[in-house]
């Protein structure tokens, strides 16, 4: 395999030639550029001062539309993936009160159809939130992240097409990327967080596979010096979990309330029938773009809304209506969080 390095200012990344079918899995992470603000608070403060109301109403979806490959994928669904682990969720201090209240979620049934605004207070409206950049001077994009339990307490998951744009052949991260928890209408009730690193995949930032559509995006701590975990608390992240299992998914669609409300789907997760060597699974919702990056969660309860994430939100199949795709944490999944976990 050949390597090329380039050094940009602010953060180092490399070029890879195509993995072969025999090639370990390349980790991928650029960082903040700060050399312009001179410091790291003036960095945060303007990056966080960019985004007026204005701005934020004005985002726009980027979701992947994907055509059907008809390959069967039977071939690709192991009946086994190896032991399951997962970390467990934390509860922060803004969740503590709502907790010991015994505030819920307002999710009262397991329905394997639905699809619904999410009005409740459950521990997810801390942890889920939405993601913002700037595209160019006057347009922007969204997609959805969920703050995850990390030794570092500033990690969210999303998508690897939040992070990365294959168009441009560049990651966001110095696009005023932001991640706003509990985003309702164009309140902010947490604040608004800017990102210091991402971390993908080279399979994701280089060869686009579907496989590997996860990016962790590591957070730069507030104006008080206070870490977004210890705040608002984090979900679990298990890999290696079982197949076909009901599945609840959160994100901030555009297709509905133009993306201004957090909206939720639950069924049953199916083998994807993307094709193309995707192992992912796909699940019934009509979520569209914006909701990119929110989570799937098992196990999940609908009294305090509290559950282990095991996928997100990736794409849509053009000729499949009302269907979401996501990939599948497996061992590889859980490794590419372990070195965001720790940074």
């Amino acid at each position: 395999m050949s390597i090329s390095l380039f050094v940009l200012i602010g953060f180092i990344y490399y070029v890879l030639a195509a993995p072969t079918a025999n090639e370990p899995l390349q980790i991928v992470t650029a960082r903040a550029d700060t050399s312009r603000s001179f410091s790291v608070d003036k960095h945060v403060d303007k990056v966080l001062s960019f985004w007026t109301d204005d701005k934020l109403k004005a985002a726009r979806p980027v979701m992947p539309n994907r055509k059907l490959n008809a390959q069967s994928i039977t071939k690709l669904q192991p009946i086994t993936n190896g032991p399951l682990g997962f970390v467990d969720g934390t509860i922060g201090s803004l969740q503590k009160a709502a907790v010991e209240a015994g505030i819920v979620s307002g999710i009262d049934q397991n329905d394997p159809s639905s699809i619904k605004v999410f009005s409740g207070t459950g521990r997810h409206t801390y942890t889920v939130g939405k993601i913002f950049w700037n595209i160019t001077a006057n347009s922007y994009g969204i997609c959805s992240g969920t703050i995850v339990t990390a030794g570092n307490k500033d990690t969210i998951v999303t998508a690897g097409h939040c992070c990365y744009d294959h168009d441009a052949k560049k990651w966001r991260i110095n696009q005023n990327f932001i991640f706003i928890p509990g985003y309702n209408n164009g309140a902010q009730p947490y604040g608004k967080w800017a990102a210091r690193a991402m971390t993908a995949y080279s399979s994701w930032t280089v060869n686009q596979n579907y496989n590997y559509d996860v990016c962790f995006v590591n957070l730069y701590t507030n104006s008080k010096g206070q870490h977004i975990q210890a705040l608002q608390g984090s979900e679990g992240l298990g890999y290696n979990y079982p197949r076909n299992a009901l599945t609840y998914s959160f994100g901030y669609p555009y297709n509905l309330q133009q993306g201004q409300v957090m909206q939720y789907c639950s069924g049953k997760a199916a083998a994807s029938k993307y094709g193309n060597g995707f192992n992912g699974q796909t699940i019934p919702c009509d979520m569209t773009g914006g909701c990119s990056g929110g989570p799937w969660f098992q196990s999940f309860d609908t009294t305090v809304g509290v559950g282990i994430i095991t996928s997100l939100n990736s794409f849509i199949i053009n000729s499949i209506a009302n269907y979401m795709n996501g990939p599948y944490f497996d061992s590889s999944i859980w490794s590419l969080y372990q070195q965001c976990a720790i940074k």
